[in-house]
């Protein structure tokens, strides 16, 4: 097992069907900061894995989950 510690620069995705490959950019120093040369890690997970993920960070960081809003006339009748 490849262990790695860094600082998180950036994060993206890619939407494959039934699944989505997450992709991660970290640092390990501020040297590699500085000359933007981030180490990448894709992960490739279902759709549910990556939704069980968020609600995880959600609860872990302390933030409250996004609850939609109700749409206003406007939006209900123009989309």
């Amino acid at each position: 097992m490849m262990e790695s510690f860094g600082a998180l620069v950036g994060w993206g995705h890619h939407d494959a069907g039934d699944r989505i490959m997450l992709r991660l950019e970290s640092v390990q120093s501020s040297e590699a900061a500085k000359a933007h040369d981030p180490d990448l890690f894709r992960i490739l997970m279902t759709k549910q894995q990556a939704a069980i993920l968020g609600q995880y960070l959600v609860r872990i960081s302390g933030q409250s989950p996004v609850v939609p809003g109700k749409r206003g006339w406007f939006r209900r009748y123009f989309g």
